[in-house]
C-alpha cells in the first residue's frame, strides 16, 4: 500500500461517509479495496485531523457503532465550500497530480468536471494547459527513487548526505548521516540514522522533507543492539534530542488539555489549571504548540525554553507596538 494510495482513501472517507449519514464498514472496505481492519487504521488517523489549535472541539468526530461509520463535522468544515477561481485551480491540479486516488479517479473526474465547468474561459484553458503538463510528467520515466538510494546505503553500510526541513526550526540543514532502517509510523516514512556530526547520536528524518541526497563512498559499522521493536508503538520515538518541557494551562482549557494529554497525566492544581510534562524536539516546536492557547498557557521550564518564548513574545509585541 503506498502512500498515494491512503491519501485517495483519506480524501475519500469523510465526505462519502458525511454524504450519506453513516456507511457499514464493510462496504467502505469494498468500495477502496482494502480490509475492514486497514478503514479503522485509516479512521484513527482521520480523527486526528482539524482544525488548529486542534482542540476536541475543532477535530473530525469519526466513530463505529455496531459496524456502521459515522462522522459528524466542526460545523465550520460542515458549511458547503466555496472557492475562489485561483483555489479552484490548484484543486483540480493537485487532484490530477495525485493520480487516481487509490482507484477512485472515475468519481474524482466526475467532481473536477463540475469544478471545471463553474470557471471562465481563461482560467479553464490554464487548467487545461497545466493538466497536459502534469500528465507527461507522471508518463516520464522515473528518476532513482530517494528511497532507492537509502535502501542501498543501509544494504552496503553506506554513508549519505542529504539536504533535510526541519519543521521546528523552520529551515533546512545538510546533514551526514549514517542510515540504519527505514520504517513507517501513522501513514508517514521515516529513515533512523546516526547524525555524523552529532556525535553518532540517533535521529529520525522524514522522507517526504528530504532532498539532494548523495551516496558517500564512507563506509560504517551499524550498531549490533538496533532494536526497532521501540517504534512499535502509539507514539513515535523521539529520539535523543528530546527535552522534557513542563507547561501551566488555565481551568478555562484544562478539560481540553486533559482529554488531548490522557497519556501524559496532567497534574491538577487547586485552582482548576493543570500542568503537563512534553517531550519536544525544540522550543521552537514548542512555541508553535503553545502559542495557540495565548495567555492561557505558560512555559514553566526548562529556563531555555521560557527564554525563548518570552523573546518571541517580545519580538511580536515591539511589531504591533508599531504605527501601522
Amino acid at each position: 500500500m503506498s502512500i498515494t494510495d491512503r491519501l485517495g482513501r483519506l480524501l475519500f472517507i469523510v465526505p462519502y461517509v458525511a454524504h450519506r449519514g453513516g456507511v457499514p464498514l464493510a462496504e467502505l472496505a469494498d468500495k477502496t479495496g482494502v480490509s475492514p481492519a486497514q478503514i479503522e487504521a485509516d479512521l484513527d488517523l482521520l480523527a486526528m485531523v482539524g482544525q488548529p489549535p486542534l482542540t476536541p472541539d475543532h477535530l473530525i468526530d469519526l466513530y463505529v457503532e455496531d459496524d456502521v461509520v459515522y462522522v459528524d463535522l466542526d460545523q465550520s468544515l460542515s458549511r458547503p465550500l466555496t472557492l475562489t477561481h485561483e483555489e479552484a485551480r490548484a484543486l483540480v491540479l493537485g487532484a490530477k497530480l495525485v493520480g487516481s486516488l487509490g482507484g477512485l479517479g472515475a468519481e474524482l473526474d466526475l467532481v473536477l468536471d463540475k469544478i471545471l465547468a463553474a470557471l471562465n474561459p481563461v482560467d479553464r484553458e490554464i487548467v487545461r494547459s497545466l493538466s497536459e503538463r502534469v500528465g507527461m510528467w507522471q508518463d516520464a520515466a522515473p528518476s532513482e527513487a530517494p528511497v532507492a538510494k537509502l535502501r542501498s546505503a543501509i544494504a552496503h553500510h553506506t554513508e549519505v548526505e542529504l539536504l533535510y526541513y526541519s519543521a521546528s526550526s523552520d529551515r533546512q540543514k545538510r546533514y551526514r548521516l549514517q542510515p540504519l532502517a527505514l520504517l513507517t509510523h501513522t501513514g508517514v516514512e521515516y529513515l533512523v540514522a546516526l547524525d555524523v556530526d552529532a556525535a553518532l547520536h540517533e535521529k529520525l528524518f522524514r522522507l517526504d522533507r528530504m532532498a539532494d541526497i548523495s551516496l558517500l563512498a564512507a563506509t560504517f559499522e551499524p550498531p549490533a543492539d538496533l532494536d526497532l521493536e521501540r517504534f512499535r508503538r502509539q507514539r513515535l520515538y523521539a529520539g535523543d534530542a528530546s527535552v522534557m518541557s513542563e507547561v501551566r494551562f488555565d481551568a478555562a482549557v484544562a478539560a481540553q488539555v486533559t482529554e488531548r494529554f490522557v497519556d501524559a497525566t496532567p497534574k491538577v492544581e487547586p485552582d482548576g489549571a493543570v500542568r503537563v510534562r512534553l517531550s519536544t524536539s525544540s522550543p521552537a516546536w514548542l512555541s508553535r504548540w503553545v502559542l495557540p492557547f495565548g495567555v492561557q498557557a505558560e512555559v514553566l521550564g526548562p529556563e531555555e525554553h521560557r527564554r525563548y518564548l518570552a523573546e518571541l513574545c517580545g519580538a511580536a509585541a515591539e511589531v504591533y507596538g508599531r504605527e501601522p
